[in-house]
């Protein structure tokens, strides 16, 4: 992709900004928090740089956000060009995220709350690129293969299925929680806790769970677009060329391997087209 020219999206109104912040209030949200108020500035300087080095053109893209939160990736997406929808399973984070985007003047993302993400309200084939941002790993474990199997649905033969800050289940250090060791318990032993722990997703799920009919782009090439857009993050040099190596090692693309997971998966088109 051309290098990404937008600037960094700005709030615009005081009395929008006012109408979030009393809505993430009532959430019982700090809206001052980074991951609440502050999370569409966290993508322009994380997201952006994934984008801007992969191998797509977001202008014009018909972009569908699966389990928006609070609507920072859709928004950091509709604002550099693309026709976004966005869904969430809860009301409260879609009426958040419609005001979010309102502070920062974009107001043609299609937020829509949809209870059940096994039936997603969309044509077969509707969307270039299907964005999934720290979702999958919360996503009930006996809905996630039929989940993936619709978000597939939705998606072109060609387009692009984009996972990104998505909890690795293979590290010892759960990336949302900070829970050492909880990746390795299983679920049957959440009982004995009584509640349900915050598990990663398992890279074999992120690349292979969508079906055998995508290619994984995410390669371990010091020139490919994880390794590209890792620098511009500020990533050390030496973990950097540690977990390239590594990927190519193992012969897995290298974000399969990092606390985050980050990959870009890529529909085949069938044989017969």
């Amino acid at each position: 992709m051309a290098t990404i020219k937008a600037a960094r999206p700005v709030i615009g109104s005081d009395l929008k900004q006012q109408a979030f912040e009393e809505q993430a209030r009532r959430l019982g949200l700090a809206p001052r928090d980074p991951w609440i108020g502050g999370y569409v500035d966290y993508e322009w300087d994380h997201l952006r740089l994934v984008l801007d080095a992969m191998p797509l053109r977001l202008d014009g893209m018909a972009v569908l956000e699966f389990g928006c939160n609070v609507g920072a990736s859709a928004i950091l997406m509709s604002h550099l060009g693309a026709k976004v929808s966005a869904t969430d399973i809860s009301p409260r984070w879609i009426a958040l995220a419609r005001l979010n985007a309102a502070r920062y003047g974009i107001d043609d993302i299609d937020f829509l709350h949809v209870a059940d993400s096994c039936r997603l309200p969309y044509a077969d084939a509707q969307f270039g690129l299907v964005a999934c941002n720290s979702v999958l790993e919360y996503v009930d474990a006996l809905q996630l293969s039929p989940v993936q199997r619709e978000l597939d649905r939705v998606l072109a033969p060609g387009g692009m299925m984009l996972l990104s800050g998505t909890s690795n289940r293979l590290w010892p250090r759960e990336a949302h929680s900070g829970r050492w060791l909880v990746n390795y318990l299983p679920a049957r032993l959440d009982r004995l806790f009584g509640r349900e722990l915050q598990r990663g997703l398992w890279p074999s799920t992120a690349r292979h769970g969508f079906g055998p009919h995508y290619d994984n782009l995410d390669t371990a090439d010091p020139d490919n677009f994880f390794a590209r857009s890792r620098q511009a993050m500020g990533v050390a040099s030496h973990r950097l060329k540690t977990l390239l190596w590594l990927a190519r090692m193992l012969d897995v693309g290298p974000g399969l391997l990092a606390q985050n997971i980050s990959c870009l998966l890529q529909k085949r088109q069938p044989e017969n087209g």
